[in-house]
């Protein structure tokens, strides 16, 4: 009975297939992690934790399915990633940040979308650890005015450490280690507001004995192999705070291209004090040469302009700092406007009306700019009817205006505005500005639009006005090339139409719609084809490549066509196909009967391919009208994951799990195990104490029962996918393979363990195989089944959690070999035993057939 249903079942399917609106599916997501990492937490507390050291390479895969082919895009922390790096990678499958760095740290998104339904967004948090060589700095508790550490004085010396995961300091004086209470004149203490992030060394009323080297050694405890650091100190009588002394002016004006020097001087400081230079916004110029505390900045810019500090430090007492600012004489960004505005809609230059032309440039120095006017090319003084002023440098800086006064036709003509500075070696700014009588060119929609449309069909273009002036006198004509089709006058429309009753080959090319005034000419385009859309090629083909000999393979090319109904019938297709790196395609016409319909999958197969050489595939759509749009793909020979299976084993030592992946369809995830390596505070009375072999150090898989999870959680492991081995015509109808694994279950509220045998096809089909429940006790188990799959096939490893924290449940060593398992293996009894993978070899054939007489090809 059981059999009966599930043919009727899966006919139902096929049918909801045959008779469906094509392939379009919305995207599907997931992330999988290779690279560096020192430790990887799936899923656990909903987040899921990447860890890597400083330095390293991290590199994330998005895997995606869906048709069209999604577009894919990496962001961090729900923002655009490329702002952050810099990488054509941050629009591709892999994710690869070389030499990572502590700010890339953070969560990582990848997002698929293809057009249908929501985006498919998956994430992952990724934690970078280093640790920063460690800086002491010395003070006392009274002011440093004296400049020395005298004798009977409180002495403070600072360790920090810019680290993740959190620093841990201790001390020495010389070959001593100092702790807390080992000498009554040392206290060591962290400051509460600090965090762990600071350990302070006090060395109280100060003894001849406390003048000595002091060392701090910062330790993250060797996480990610990360060594620890340590920096020493010699504290003297002699030691001082720096003091420093700069020999320049304050501030300096210069001309561009000239060479500046800044000399800074100690004149103080026990150590001897390290000279820095620092610009007050932005980095030094790559271009300065420093030479101790001597700063020579050649060919001098605008952009080299600011504040400059020279820092002496020595790590005792405060920095001592002193600062000059350069200024660098420019003229940049002139600009003018007019009052009224010639080029508002409302407004317009009408004789006897007053004129403001106002005009503004960008002055350094600001106090040493200077004006002048010219009309014509001739100088201009103000008087009653041309009235030159400078505006208020508070309300705007930098600004002249000549008003002109009951504007006259003699008026009219070009004003020019020269800006200078007083202290020269800087070229003028001059901005022209012509005064003349107002008039707007038509300016129309749309400039410029693509319409396909089949031959005998009807078609209508509209050209509007946006703005005009003056709007009195405006005309239009339309052309097709150069024929004149109409002419016209507008009244009160504002657009005009042309249209096309039954295009032809005659109808077909480019339309210009002019519409004119007196001040010019505004121009609408339109081009008129019967040119087919592009195609869209299906990249989620399932097993797109086999191979019928040995030095050559077939592809299962397929593809969509856009908008099929948009132009006339698609007749035919022409392929174009060239190996990668060569010149030449070759051609060939692939036939269409009958109309494509929207979503409709067209196959056609690729053969007498050379392995394992990639190509360039070229696909172009012929109509009536002739070709349409063309697009390319590249395709490439990728054998399958397991294209011959012989013998498969996995102990998940390995960092990828030997290709195991998790269900995104269940309530939570395996982990990966060792004892060795468990938390401290795991749930006693359950789970393996070694792995299968008995080692502690070996790892294993396992689900974990404690809360937050729930009675009746599933968690689901798959293997990947498995290609059977070639039949052999003479020999048996199907390959067996004995499928063995050991499995932990020990705990008082162990749940359930089922494992399912997925045959992949055009439908996807689980079939249980094998499982069991309870306490086992603590030990592993043997597990052998039989399996006599007919096509590429998955195995599935189902957890289901019990009622209580006490039922972890483990999985190692999991083996496929090709032949049956020897009978001594076979269990006797099982809840669900070995021959389910018989019935399925028997039932699935006759339907494979039918799928293969159903399934439309083009």
């Amino acid at each position: 009975m059981d059999l009966v249903y599930g043919l009727v079942w899966l006919l139902t399917v096929l049918l909801e297939g045959i008779s469906g609106q094509g392939v379009y599916a919305p995207p599907t997501v997931r992330i999988v992690h290779s690279g560096l990492a020192c430790n990887i937490e799936e899923e656990r507390y909903s987040e899921r934790v990447y860890t890597i050291r400083e330095g390293e390479t991290l590199e994330l895969t998005c895997l995606v399915t869906g048709h069209p082919r999604p577009q894919i895009r990496w962001t961090k922390t729900a923002g655009s990633a490329s702002d952050r790096f810099q990488d054509s990678s941050v629009f591709n499958e892999t994710l690869r940040i070389t030499n990572i760095q502590r700010h890339q740290g953070g969560r990582y998104y990848c997002k698929a979308e293809n057009g249908l339904g929501s985006p498919a967004i998956k994430s992952i948090r990724v934690d970078v650890y280093y640790l920063d060589d460690p800086v002491v700095t010395v003070h006392q508790s009274i002011g440093e005015a004296k400049e020395q550490f005298y004798y009977e004085r409180t002495v403070f010396l600072r360790c920090v450490a810019n680290s993740n995961p959190p620093v841990r300091y201790s001390w020495r004086r010389g070959q001593e280690v100092l702790l807390q209470g080992s000498d009554k004149g040392v206290e060591i203490y962290e400051p509460f507001f600090t965090q762990g992030e600071t350990k302070i060394l006090k060395l109280k009323n100060l003894r001849p004995q406390d003048y000595a080297n002091y060392s701090c050694i910062a330790s993250v405890r060797n996480v990610c192999n990360i060594p620890d650091k340590m920096v020493s100190f010699r504290l003297s009588n002699k030691t001082a705070s720096p003091s420093i002394k700069l020999l320049v002016d304050d501030p300096i004006v210069v001309n561009p291209g000239e060479a500046i020097t800044l000399v800074c001087v100690t004149t103080g400081g026990e150590p001897t004090p390290s000279l820095t230079w620092v610009r007050s916004f932005g980095t030094l110029p790559e271009k300065i040469v420093l030479n101790g505390g001597t700063l020579t900045i050649p060919a001098i810019t605008s952009d080299d302009a600011g504040t400059y500090s020279c820092i002496a430090n020595n790590n005792v007492g405060n920095p001592a700092k002193k600062s000059t600012n350069i200024i660098v004489r420019a003229l940049k960004k002139g600009r003018f406007w007019i009052t009224p505005d010639p080029y508002h809609k409302d407004d317009n230059i009408q004789i006897g009306r007053e004129v403001k032309i106002s005009c503004q440039v960008e002055a350094v120095p600001s106090e040493e700019l200077t004006f002048s006017w010219f009309k014509n090319g001739r100088p201009l003084r103000s008087s009653e009817r041309m009235v030159i002023t400078q505006t208020d440098p508070d309300v705007s800086p930098g600004t002249t205006n000549l008003d002109i006064i009951d504007l006259k036709f003699t008026d009219f003509g070009t004003y020019t505005c020269v800006a200078s500075l007083k202290g020269g070696g800087i070229s003028d700014i001059s901005i022209d500005v012509n005064i003349s009588s107002s008039t707007d060119p038509p300016a129309v929609e749309p400039a410029f639009l693509e319409i396909r449309q089949g031959q005998d069909r009807s078609v209508t273009m509209s050209c509007r006005v946006l703005r005009a002036y003056p709007i009195r006198v405006l005309t239009y004509e339309w052309r097709l090339g150069n024929k004149l089709l109409r002419t016209g006058q507008f009244d009160s429309q504002e657009y005009t139409e042309y249209p096309v009753k039954s295009l032809s080959n005659e109808n077909y090319g480019v339309y210009n719609c002019s519409i004119i005034n007196e001040a010019g000419a505004g121009r609408c385009s339109f081009l008129v084809t019967g040119k087919a859309y592009a195609p869209e090629f299906y990249y989620d083909t399932y097993n797109p490549v086999w191979q019928n000999r040995h030095r050559v393979y077939s592809y299962s090319l397929q593809w969509t066509q856009m908008n099929p109904d948009a132009v006339d019938r698609i007749v035919a297709y022409r392929l174009g196909i060239r190996q990668a790196g060569q010149q030449r395609w070759w051609e060939q016409e692939i036939k269409i009967n009958g109309n494509i319909q929207k979503g409709e999958l067209i196959t056609y197969n690729l053969t007498e391919l050379i392995k394992p050489e990639a190509y360039e595939v070229r696909l172009t759509p012929l109509t009536k009208f002739g070709e349409g749009d063309s697009t390319i793909r590249v395709i490439k020979y990728t054998a399958p994951v397991n294209p011959h299976l012989r013998e498969f084993h996995c102990g998940f030592e390995d960092g990828n799990i030997c290709l195991f992946t998790q269900d995104d369809t269940d309530n939570f995830d395996w982990t990966k195990q060792s004892t060795a390596t468990r938390n401290t505070k795991y749930t006693p009375n359950t789970g393996p104490n070694a792995d299968r072999s008995g080692s502690k150090e070996g790892f294993y898989m396992y689900i974990e029962t404690s809360r937050p999870r729930l009675e009746g959680e599933k968690a689901r492991l798959l293997s990947p996918v498995f290609s059977i081995a070639p039949k052999n015509p003479y020999g048996p109808t199907n390959t067996a393979y004995c499928f063995s694994f050991f499995y932990h279950m020990y705990g008082q509220h162990i749940g359930v363990l089922n494992v399912y045998l997925r045959l992949k096809g055009q439908t996807t089909i689980e079939n249980p195989l094998w499982s069991s429940s309870g306490n086992k006790g603590q030990r592993w188990n043997e597990a052998h089944v039989n399996i006599y799959p007919i096509t590429s096939f998955q195995l599935i490893f189902e957890g289901i959690r019990g009622p209580g924290i006490e039922g972890d449940i483990a999985i190692d060593d999991v083996s496929i070999a090709e032949g049956e398992c020897a009978k001594q293996d076979l269990p006797t009894k099982n809840s669900v035993d070995g021959a389910v993978g018989i019935l399925v070899h028997l039932w699935l054939f006759p339907v494979i057939i039918l799928i293969s007489i159903l399934s439309p090809r083009r």
